[in-house]
């Protein structure tokens, strides 16, 4: 598959003109365009420019507001819920950790709800700006039906992602970030841009057989069977039920719903200081991690990494050497901004 390569800054700015050009404030598009060129630097293409054609596409329809009243509708120590009103997703979960972050240094922790958001991309990203902010840091979100519920043919649940970051003294955060799903929506899309078969195991076709055509995928498998579907099913309890917002029991009772995209969010920080290891706790995820990698390594494996320390080192050849994105996608993202009249970078 061939691909163009494009500087981090460049890519940035231009995403950025295009959301501007299809109406999201200044300050939206600049927060939706440094995640999704983060997810990208980061060697996860299904979460990075991959989804603008897709979010430009339910402006129009109204699944994803560019006039959306954001606003805060409890805040109460450490509760805060914020209502999106469909408004876009990765802009409202950077708010919604940012408040969460302060209410950790008030509180020594935060918990802030979103409701009503659209695709919230990578959730590693605010998970590592907590961890940045000297933070332990958490997210996950839930959506209508996305993924199969062990020993159902059908999509059950949200593909329920999950991250979790904690600083260090010496390097970057580490951040742990999986989803309940054994493949991504993203990824199936990847798979399908480039013809590649998925593996074996991870998502299901319109009949509700096991499938490795990226053309005949429709449903995630969940990861390690029940287990997926056991943290898939808290994780709407975590953040639809408690935030009074149900998804997953409001589609599945009214089919009508299954293909409204909405999601519900959570986020969370923790201040070590609140537990007197703010000193500590850094050097402490250091040792921890130095001790893991020294461990004998088992055959054929060549290193032992920490989570997050691909991405770091993908990250940093990327930022040195530039973003290669697949040749169709650029396609797309050019014709997007053609018709809204945004430059376009040279590549």
């Amino acid at each position: 598959m061939s691909t163009i390569v494009i500087g981090a800054q460049a890519l940035e700015e231009f995403v950025a003109r295009l959301f501007v050009a299809a109406g999201l404030p200044q300050e939206w598009a600049k927060s939706e365009a440094e995640i999704l060129v983060w997810a990208d630097l980061r060697g996860v293409g299904s979460h990075g420019v991959l989804r603008i054609p897709s979010y430009l596409a339910w402006m129009p329809r109204g699944l994803r507001k560019a006039d959306a009243n954001i606003r805060t509708i409890k805040d109460k120590g450490v509760i805060g819920v914020l209502e999106a009103d469909r408004g876009p997703g990765l802009y409202v979960t950077q708010r919604a950790m940012d408040m969460a972050i302060e209410k950790a240094r008030t509180h020594g922790i935060g918990f802030v709800w979103v409701r009503q958001g659209t695709h919230t991309g990578a959730m590693g990203y605010y998970a590592r700006r907590a961890a940045e902010a000297g933070m332990v840091g958490m997210t996950m979100c839930s959506s209508r039906p996305l993924m199969a519920y062990f020993g159902s043919r059908d999509a059950v649940l949200g593909t329920s992602p999950i991250a979790i970051g904690v600083p260090r003294a010496n390097g970057t955060p580490i951040v742990f970030d999986m989803a309940a799903a054994a493949t991504t929506i993203g990824a199936m899309a990847q798979a399908r841009q480039s013809g590649k078969p998925l593996p074996d195991g991870v998502a299901l076709d319109a009949q509700g057989h096991v499938t490795t055509d990226p053309y005949k995928a429709e449903t995630p498998l969940p990861i390690a069977g029940p287990k997926g579907s056991g943290l898939g099913f808290m994780i709407e309890c975590l953040c639809s039920l408690l935030a009074g917002f149900p998804l997953v029991s409001t589609a599945l009772e009214d089919p009508s719903l299954r293909n409204e995209y909405v999601l519900n969010a959570l986020c969370i920080a923790i201040d070590p200081e609140a537990l007197d290891v703010a000193a500590s706790l850094g050097k402490e995820v250091d040792r921890l991690a130095r001790d893991i990698a020294a461990e004998p390594r088992a055959d054929g494996v060549s290193e032992i990494l920490m989570p997050g320390e691909r991405g770091d080192r993908v990250m940093a050849q990327r930022r040195r050497e530039g973003i290669p994105i697949p040749e169709g996608i650029w396609k797309q993202l050019v014709g997007e901004a053609q018709k809204r009249g945004v430059s376009v970078p040279a590549v």
